[in-house]
């Protein structure tokens, strides 16, 4: 064998340093425009990227050029410049890989450990070669590439696949556990750590039926008590009209809505809490009142945790609320701030019911127990505002039109209703 078949190792290494700074300028540039490119969509990341150091640049061209040897096919190294994107769910996997196949000339795309059994282990990972553009070529004439690696993982795939390299790439013997035990246990980890992505998507997809759910009620709620005095929510819409004292069925309140779209309502004698809640929420916001009473009530029957029974307890009375049934909301609520003490939303719909029901003092210490747990909650500040009114305390009212201003000052209801109190001042 010539010896031309031999690289210079010492002469390679000379050229690999003169031609760092361009490897490494490129690789800021080509990343910059890659997190500008990602940063357009719907998708949390992080971004590592990396020059490859010569001496694994060097390990890897020897194997390449062994398997030349084997194959007389020369296979090019393409990962000297590697940017790697770690998401936290596989959906954003997904719209990084798609963003990036629209935006970029993609040469290759591999999928590693999509073919691998259960019982082997190894990591799972997108990489693409991806050409570096021609206007970030141009910058750099030295550079001498025009393929650059990007990798797409998951948090889970990342931190596997960290450890793997180094109890298997790097192992310097090449010596992979050969106790069948050690080799299962290996292999099990790593199908948990699958399943636990799989089971992180399941609850963001859940999280996000959840959301939107809430949003739909907020905007229920508040359209309710726009129908019934126009223009007077902090956090809804905002309309025009004469000032008046705010609504004694309260403002709308982020805190106090929630539900998901399930699509199908499941079997309420289904002893799945999350299936009952599901089915509960949806009856709600379909406002099928007695049906989401009676499937909340089902839910409070079980052994359930505190934060749970105080939601339940919350979105039952909101029903009952919704029926103006105000004592059963009353003891709902009630029953939410017995089992949640430090819960804001409990005392805030303590309030309301007690406005509603013109117990003024009732409604003042709830209220002033929901802000004493959180300062900023506005519509507790809008609704403190109204009761003082009501009162005829127009200082007291004034006072917190001024501390709900100061959190949401582009409220139009309170600017209007703070002119209604200042003109019964006669200021």
């Amino acid at each position: 064998m010539s010896k031309s078949f031999y690289p210079d190792r010492q002469k390679l290494r000379e050229q690999y340093s003169l031609l760092l700074p361009s490897y490494i300028a490129a690789l800021e540039t080509f990343q910059a425009r890659l997190r500008s490119e990602l940063d357009r969509i719907d998708a949390h990341f992080t971004m590592k990227y990396r020059v490859k150091a010569f001496e694994s640049f060097y390990i890897k061209l020897l194997k390449r050029k062994a398997g030349e040897k084997k194959t007389g096919e020369a296979i090019p190294i393409h990962d000297i410049l590697g940017t790697r994107v770690v998401c936290p769910f596989l959906e954003d996997v997904g719209r990084v890989e798609e963003c990036l196949r629209a935006s970029f000339t993609v040469h290759e795309v591999e999928r590693k450990g999509a073919e691998r059994r259960f019982s082997e282990f190894g990591y799972s990972s997108i990489h693409l070669l991806i050409e570096i553009p021609e206007n970030i070529r141009s910058q750099y004439p030295e550079l001498d590439l025009m393929i650059a690696e990007v990798q797409i993982r998951t948090f889970l795939q990342d931190a596997w696949a960290e450890v793997e390299h180094e109890l298997i790439y790097k192992n310097s013997n090449g010596i992979t556990p050969l106790d069948e035990p050690l080799r299962r246990k290996l292999a099990a980890l790593n199908a948990n750590l699958s399943l636990s992505d799989d089971i992180f998507q399941e609850i963001r997809d859940y999280q996000r039926r959840l959301h939107g759910e809430l949003n739909k009620r907020r905007q229920s709620f508040t359209a309710q008590l726009d129908e019934i005095k126009p223009g007077l929510t902090v956090s809804g819409p905002q309309g025009g009209g004469a000032a008046q004292a705010p609504p004694k069925n309260g403002g709308s309140n982020g805190n106090m809505n929630g539900g998901i779209q399930s699509g199908v309502l499941p079997d309420i004698d289904s002893g799945n809490k999350d299936h009952l809640l599901l089915s509960a929420l949806n009856a709600h916001n379909g406002k099928d009142f007695p049906l989401a009473i009676s499937i909340y009530s089902k839910i409070l029957e079980q052994e359930v945790q505190p934060y749970i029974m105080t939601l339940v307890y919350i979105h039952r009375g909101k029903a009952h609320f919704s029926q103006s049934n105000y004592s059963e909301a009353l003891r709902d609520f009630q029953a939410a701030a017995d089992c949640s003490p430090t819960d804001n939303r409990a005392f805030y719909h303590l309030g309301i019911v007690n406005r509603v029901l013109d117990d003024s003092h009732a409604a003042l210490a709830a209220l002033q127990k929901c802000i004493e747990i959180n300062p900023y909650h506005v519509d507790a500040l809008f609704a403190l505002a109204g009761v003082y009114f009501d009162m005829a305390d127009y200082p007291g009212a004034l006072e917190y039109c001024e501390k709900a201003l100061l959190v949401e000052p582009d409220s139009t209801a309170v600017k209007e209703f703070r002119k209604l109190v200042i003109s019964r001042m006669n200021l």
